[in-house]
C-alpha cells in the first residue's frame, strides 16, 4: 500500500493547486490529461512543506494471522516545486506514472471559489481497480485535502481502504536539500 501513498500526495497537491480561486473548472468522465489542461492558473513554486496523516487504513481478505496495519504520525515532508513543474501540471497530475494517465478517469471533478471536489477512478491492467474522492481548500500557497481510497483486486483477494488529511503551504525558495 505504501507505494501508492506518495503518488497520491503529489497528484493531491496537484489537484489542489493549479487553479486560482477566481477559476471555475466542472467536468464529468475527463482523463488526467484534460484535467490538468484545464488548470489556467498556478502554485507557486519554491519548496514547500507538506504533512500528511493516515486517519485509517483497513485491509481485508489477507490470511487470518496478517497483523493490523499500524497507526502511524503525521508525515511531514519538504518538496521543491520548480517552476517548469507548475507550468507543465501533467507530471504532477500522474505522479511521473504513465499507468495512472492510461487507466483512470474522473468520474467528475470541480474547483471554485477555492475549493476543490473530485471523484476519480483507475481500472489497472493487471485486474486491480482503485476508486478515490478528494475535497478541499486551496490557495497558490496553501492546500488542505481529505481524501479517500478503496483498492480492491490486489494479490491473494485482498482490498484496502484510506482515509488520508493532507495540508501543504508554501515556506520560502527552494534549498538544496529539497526533492
Amino acid at each position: 500500500m505504501r507505494s501508492i501513498a506518495p503518488i497520491t500526495i503529489v497528484a493531491l497537491m496537484a489537484l489542489a493547486a493549479c487553479s486560482k480561486s477566481g477559476d471555475s473548472v466542472s467536468m464529468k468522465n475527463a482523463s488526467i490529461d484534460e484535467i490538468a489542461k484545464t488548470q489556467s492558473a498556478k502554485i507557486q513554486p519554491g519548496e514547500w512543506e507538506v504533512t500528511v496523516e493516515m486517519v485509517d487504513q483497513t485491509i481485508t481478505g489477507g490470511p487470518p494471522d496478517m497483523p493490523t496495519p499500524p497507526k502511524l504520525p503525521p508525515q511531514t515532508m519538504k518538496t521543491c516545486i520548480t517552476p517548469e513543474q507548475v507550468n507543465r501540471p501533467e507530471g504532477m497530475f500522474s505522479g511521473g506514472m504513465d499507468g495512472l494517465k492510461k487507466n483512470c478517469t474522473y468520474d467528475s471533478f470541480s474547483m471554485a471559489g477555492g475549493k476543490i471536489d473530485a471523484k476519480m477512478h483507475c481500472q489497472m491492467p493487471n485486474g486491480m481497480k482503485i476508486e478515490a474522492t478528494n475535497s478541499g481548500t486551496f490557495s497558490a500557497t496553501e492546500i488542505s485535502s481529505d481524501s479517500t481510497s478503496s483498492v480492491t483486486g490486489l494479490p491473494g483477494g485482498m482490498s484496502s481502504s484510506s482515509h488520508t488529511k493532507m495540508t501543504a503551504k508554501r515556506v520560502g525558495e527552494c534549498t538544496a536539500g529539497a526533492d
